[in-house]
């Protein structure tokens, strides 16, 4: 079957789920090394990124979108890290692990209780992931793994609505149990002191209580202090009776304090190099500023008004900062809600930009777009649930490319929008996007989907060819060597070799080439995929050709070699017995018979039937296997193992 026509450019087709179910695929491989490792993605909390993000609904692609729960109730999910190319989340009494490339959910981890579905995420630190669960609970995972590795049990309990903080060694993160009621900041060891216990139970390194709590509070930890800030304490959210705490992150022991602030904290405290400040909001409706000493105490406080309550932790970059804003009606459409851009030197802010939904989650900043400016990205808490950016340099008074949408009264000078998720996964979003270094941007809303968003795909190209191109006929195609890459709109090239399909029937003696596919736009929950592809171009061998070399492979992958060793001084001797149409032979070694076996020697001659392993030291023990293989059109075909033989040095 020719298709010369095809070259290693790109093609888009529409095809249904079940007809690419026919063709093979790769085993996933990690591509992706940028790691978002806890709800801000760093210890500053500004979310500060210079990967090539999409600019312009125009340039942005749904790469896939993977219905991982039930709504926003007891199924729902939570918000995502990154961490080593594979997303983790909660869902129900569940934690998750996602493979980001794909949208393949690889393994699931029990949850001793059910977690917050909303705006916090786990957080990674050490190998482990740290969950926060209700009844005041925080469970520990082995990353790898998702086994459980201990959980603590604060003794207020309480609702586990902040973020965690990791810092050398230890988590800390605060409790709610109602708008009045005294609930815990509590700081763990990170540390599985009993690793055969699943569920170890964990005592608190210190706590410090709080009349209302903390309520998605997140916690800035250094050396030499901990910044957090708490609800008031009362009743609603307009007392001014809230504080921002600074402790001690040893003792847990009050350094400082500000007292009387406008309501509920219900943002991270941030921290910004250049001004060497610290910035946070407040449900009241201000933005704070406050210097903070290297000992921990509090000064120079400055506050302003944004006109309307604010849970968004501050992004804060070239003296600029951002923060979402609520209308008049949280969950009315439009109505007030901004984004507002705040000059730092003036303490003033510059100007707004509006939504149809209150930003109720925290700013993406971009800073690699090479025009000279800024994009902040917020979704916002109102159905379809989209993202929306601003497009900011120092000096603007007002928004740049701004829409004008009307709410059949009015219109509104609104923020534009970079993705309006539809059908099923349209939804209120109470999530902040966190990003790869691809410039993909991950996140979920109340449609308990976890989605993927990048940079279109203008084609895949294979760039280095696979190492068999001659074929026999029956064969399959081989992919060993070969390498695909993704050629994004942004300039990046992504390494998708892992993830590609390709045809997986015999060869025949018509086929001069192979479609190798990406499905780029992979919706999980719907049939229809938007397929790439490109072609490797193969030569079969003829009839008679092909019959001889397949009656080799037979032979070959029939065969056993009969394997022994013996004990020599820090040594061990193998033998063997030649095996029929081999060109070599591989030898394994493990220090136990059954795993953990790797390689020691290849023998590329068939003649040589011995090897000795020097490397095995005095009185310990080597259990070897071994297997014979032929090569044919540059492709090896292996024999059966050998049964395991051992010696123990001498």
């Amino acid at each position: 079957m020719k298709r010369k026509l095809l070259t290693l450019g790109v093609a888009l087709i529409f095809t249904l789920s079940a007809t690419l179910s026919a063709f093979a695929a790769a085993n996933p491989a990690k591509i992706i090394t940028r790691n978002w490792t806890n709800f801000r993605g760093n210890q500053s909390h500004n979310a500060v990124v210079s990967d090539k993000l999409p600019t312009s609904a125009e340039n942005a692609a749904l790469y896939w979108a993977t219905k991982a729960g039930e709504g926003y109730g007891d199924g729902a999910i939570g918000s995502p890290i990154l961490v080593d190319g594979y997303l983790y989340f909660n869902q129900g009494k569940k934690i998750k692990k996602m493979d980001a490339m794909s949208g393949k959910v690889v393994a699931t981890g029990k949850m001793v209780e059910r977690s917050n579905f909303s705006i916090i995420p786990p957080t990674y630190g050490d190998g482990k992931i740290f969950v926060g669960l209700a009844n005041g609970r925080i469970q520990a995972f082995d990353a790898k793994t998702l086994k459980s590795l201990w959980v603590y049990q604060d003794k207020l309990k309480g609702q586990p609505n902040s973020p965690i903080t990791y810092y050398k060694g230890y988590v800390y993160t605060g409790f709610w149990n109602s708008e009045t009621r005294i609930a815990n900041f509590a700081c763990v060891s990170a540390k599985d002191g009993n690793t055969k216990k699943t569920t170890e139970k964990k005592s608190a390194r210190w706590v410090y209580p709080n009349a209302g709590g903390y309520y998605w509070a997140g916690a800035y930890v250094s050396d030499n202090f901990v910044l957090v800030g708490t609800d008031d304490g009362d009743g609603g959210y307009t007392a001014q009776t809230s504080r921002l705490l600074s402790l001690s992150p040893k003792t847990g022991k009050k350094i400082d304090s500000i007292e009387g602030l406008n309501a509920d904290i219900r943002s991270n405290v941030s921290y910004d190099k250049v001004t060497d400040r610290y910035y946070f909001t407040s449900k009241g409706g201000s933005f704070y500023s406050v210097k903070v000493s290297k000992t921990g105490k509090l000064s120079d406080l400055k506050e302003l008004d944004l006109g309307g309550m604010s849970t968004s932790t501050p992004a804060i970059y070239n003296g600029r900062a951002y923060v979402g804003v609520s209308g008049k009606g949280q969950f009315d459409k439009y109505n007030g809600h901004r984004i507002a851009v705040i000059d730092l030197a003036s303490f003033t802010i510059a100007y707004t930009a509006s939504c149809m939904g209150y930003p109720q989650t925290s700013g993406l900043v971009y800073t690699g777009a090479g025009d000279g400016y800024t994009y902040v990205y917020f979704f916002e808490n109102m159905t379809p649930g989209k993202l929306r950016y601003i497009k900011d340099k120092p000096g603007l008074t007002e928004p740049v490319d701004a829409v004008i949408e009307n709410d059949g009264t009015q219109d509104w000078v609104c923020a534009p929008t970079l993705f309006t998720p539809q059908g099923a996964q349209a939804q209120y979003a109470i999530c902040s996007p966190i990003v790869d270094e691809y410039g993909t941007i991950y996140f979920k809303n109340d449609s308990a989907q976890m989605m993927a968003l990048g940079s279109k795909i203008k084609k895949i190209t294979i760039s280095k060819l696979p190492t068999q191109t001659t074929y026999d006929i029956g064969d399959v195609f081989n992919p060993a060597g070969m390498k695909v890459e993704a050629v994004l709109t942004n300039g990046k090239r992504m390494d998708i070799s892992q993830y590609v399909q390709y045809g997986a029937d015999p060869l025949t003696a018509k086929d001069s080439d192979v479609l190798i596919y990406y499905a780029n736009q992979m919706y999980n929950d719907e049939t229809q995929l938007d397929t790439l592809y490109a072609t490797v171009d193969i030569k079969m061998n003829d009839a008679k050709t092909s019959e001889v070399n397949n009656a080799a492979k037979r032979r070959i992958k029939a065969a056993q070699p009969s394997l022994t060793v013996k004990a020599g001084k820090k040594s061990a001797v193998l033998s063997w017995k030649k095996v029929p149409n081999a060109n070599g032979y591989q030898i394994y070694r493990s220090s136990k018979k059954s795993g953990g076996f790797k390689s020691v020697k290849t023998i590329t001659k068939a003649s040589v039937l011995t090897y000795t392993d020097k490397s095995l030291a005095s009185g310990k023990t080597g259990y070897y296997k071994i297997r014979a293989y032929r090569t044919i059109n540059k492709a090896p075909y292996y024999s059966k193992w050998s049964a395991v033989k051992s010696a123990k040095a001498k």
